[in-house]
């Protein structure tokens, strides 16, 4: 039965694609009810007066970067369908396994994070990096939170910090660690030290023009997670990333991400993982970041390979100091449930 409801979700969204691409370009161009109402009673311009709107994502169905008015529409109608797929998804999976308590207070708090969201750096809440870096002298301070709750219920909260120099014009180097509080639904509760990741970056070439930014990174991992407690698995692990960045307009910015990570711990496969970000500057306080994560374990079983979607937003309270929030769903069962996290970013100079 489940593979059979499977099979027509999948269906669905498909039409639904399909629709959204091919439909969408010949759609009416005459007001619908609502603006027609609001024509003839003589308060339409009220409404397009909210600043908010201005700056909505996909607004009247375009794409300002390409300039074709039926592709334009097509591709925005596209974007439109997949965004509201997955955060239906991503709720209803949360709903089955939460409490209803919970389930409340996670829908109001999502309901925040997907109305807001500031500069164009793909920082926290965002896992997925950019290809921008530290200006040389300057240090960033990133401070966060995060609550994680497992597909059998296990859970983990870990508070962090991670602390980047701009060593150069084009390169910085970062350290951060943790602290695990694992919350086992059986086994006994343990606490300790995350493990401890030391980040080169290197910005190859500049964005300019039609040209992305493209920047690479090195990340060592030590393991200074308790292996007998179940926290980390005792051996130091190397990846290498490679990120592109791009500016597709003044308030709309691409980052693409492909790793690879050499995984120390015997028997166990490396890990490559890709991710793509976007980031979507509403005010110039706010902005609405969003990406999907996935990592193929390369064991040949897709079922192993964790995938999730991520919504989230930050704040500039001032240009040197930035809060954030993001709620991040599972989309498989390799991935975990569903992943809170809060922060705060702060810039600065000895």
């Amino acid at each position: 039965m489940k593979r059979r409801l499977d099979g027509i979700i999948w269906i669905g969204l498909g039409m639904a694609l399909l629709l959204a691409l091919f439909l969408t370009p010949f759609a009416s161009t005459s007001p619908d009810g609502l603006e027609k109402v609001a024509e003839t009673k003589g308060f339409s311009e009220k409404g397009e007066s909210w600043k908010f709107w201005k700056h909505a994502p996909l607004s009247d169905y375009t794409l300002p970067w390409i300039k074709s008015g039926k592709l334009s529409t097509a591709l925005s109608g596209l974007i439109g369908t997949l965004a509201i797929f997955f955060i239906a998804l991503g709720v209803g999976k949360l709903l089955k396994k939460t409490p209803v308590e919970k389930a409340i207070l996670l829908i109001f708090f999502s309901s925040l994070i997907s109305f807001y969201a500031t500069s164009t750096h793909a920082a926290r809440p965002l896992t997925t990096d950019d290809a921008w870096t530290v200006e040389k002298g300057e240090f960033q301070l990133e401070a966060g939170f995060d609550a994680l709750r497992q597909d059998n219920h296990d859970r983990a909260y870990t508070p962090s910090l991670t602390l980047t120099y701009g060593l150069l014009g084009r390169m910085d180097l970062g350290i951060g660690s943790g602290y695990i509080f694992s919350h086992p639904e059986e086994d006994k509760r343990e606490n300790g030290i995350a493990n401890t990741e030391l980040k080169l970056k290197y910005r190859w070439i500049e964005e300019k023009d039609w040209r992305p930014g493209f920047a690479m990174t090195g990340i060592l991992k030590f393991p200074t997670a308790s292996e007998s407690k179940g926290l980390g698995s005792g051996k130091t692990d190397f990846s290498i990333n490679t990120i592109v960045t791009k500016n597709l307009s003044k308030r709309l910015v691409l980052h693409l991400n492909l790793g690879y990570t050499f995984i120390g711990e015997k028997h166990e496969n490396n890990d490559l993982n890709y991710s793509m970000a976007a980031q979507f500057v509403l005010t110039d306080k706010w902005a609405l970041v969003g990406e999907i994560v996935a990592v193929n374990n390369l064991n040949g079983r897709h079922g192993d390979d964790p995938i999730s979607g991520l919504l989230g937003t930050y704040y500039l309270i001032t240009n040197k100091i930035i809060w954030d929030a993001g709620l991040e769903i599972g989309m498989n069962k390799a991935a975990p449930d569903y992943r809170l996290t809060t922060g705060l970013t702060v810039l600065f100079k000895l």
